[in-house]
């Protein structure tokens, strides 16, 4: 990272997630912030995709920061909820933090899966879990116990697969 502007953006990302990696915020509220247009704040926040120091999370324009992000800023990843692991509420139906954590969650799924280390009946397994869930959260009441269902089998699917990492973190949601 070598310029100003891109170091001042990173901070405000680092600021407005409170250096949480599954957190998202809007790339042009940063820029907003920062006294920068559209276009430009655009710009930046893609110059900061490319070096690995922030993701894109949402195709209207909602990104976080990575660990790498953070560590550029010397910085260290933020404990959640205190340091206890995020998990579904207990509502029938989702709340608006169910609905963040889900939203990551699916990201770093489909990330997981673009790695290419699953067969092909376990991708394709994967695939379908996540349009059911996507499919989910377009409801104007997502159900609380059909989106755990589906993490469930996800779980099962991708621990199969070697990645232990997302497999106890789709276990400790449920």
């Amino acid at each position: 990272m070598q310029l100003p502007e891109e170091q001042a953006y990173l901070y405000e990302l680092f600021n407005q997630t409170r250096g949480d990696t599954s957190a998202q915020v809007s790339m042009y509220d940063i820029g907003t912030t920062l006294g920068l247009e559209k276009t430009a704040a655009g710009s930046t926040a893609e110059s900061l995709f490319i070096q690995g120091l922030a993701e894109l999370k949402t195709l209207s324009g909602g990104i976080g920061i990575t660990a790498q992000g953070l560590e550029a800023l010397g910085k260290t990843p933020a404990e959640t909820d205190g340091g206890v692991a995020k998990t579904l509420g207990k509502g029938p139906v989702l709340d608006s933090a169910d609905m963040d954590l889900l939203t990551a969650l699916v990201v770093e799924i489909k990330t997981e899966a673009a790695a290419g280390k699953n067969s092909y009946p376990q991708l394709e397994e994967i695939v379908m879990d996540i349009k059911t869930m996507e499919t989910q959260l377009l409801s104007p009441k997502p159900k609380t116990g059909i989106v755990r269902e589906i993490i469930k089998s996800l779980h099962h699917t991708i621990e199969k697969s070697g990645a232990s990492v997302l497999a106890e973190k789709l276990k400790s949601i449920v």
